[in-house]
């Protein structure tokens, strides 16, 4: 997969932005390749959010039902209004995938 980003006021403060990496696992009855496809949509309008700087979609190689999002956002404010987003709510409620986990990271350099 490529790198996707989403350009942002140079002015944003470092200090504030939020770096995300979350598991995901395809739930029962859903096949990876239509997952992937309802990800690759996810991710197509996430990047379109104005406090999304950066936001990538893995899948494992091997276990292709198994994904990681790693994402870079302005402020904890900017992920939670993603959580308000009609495309990210469309996406959850297909209950296509489980959270394993959800790491909200801080960069230390």
């Amino acid at each position: 997969m490529t790198t996707t980003e989403h350009s942002t006021n140079p002015t944003t403060d470092s200090a504030n932005k939020l770096w995300i990496s979350a598991g995901l696992e395809v739930t029962a009855g859903n096949s990876p390749s239509d997952v992937r496809a309802a990800l690759l949509a996810l991710q197509k309008e996430t990047v379109k959010e104005q406090g999304c700087i950066h936001f990538d979609l893995l899948q494992h190689k091997d276990n292709p039902s198994q994904f990681t999002l790693w994402e870079e956002w302005i402020n904890e404010d900017a992920l939670n209004q993603h959580f308000q987003a009609e495309h990210t709510k469309a996406y959850l409620a297909q209950s296509l995938t489980d959270v394993i986990y959800i790491e909200k990271l801080e960069k230390l350099t």
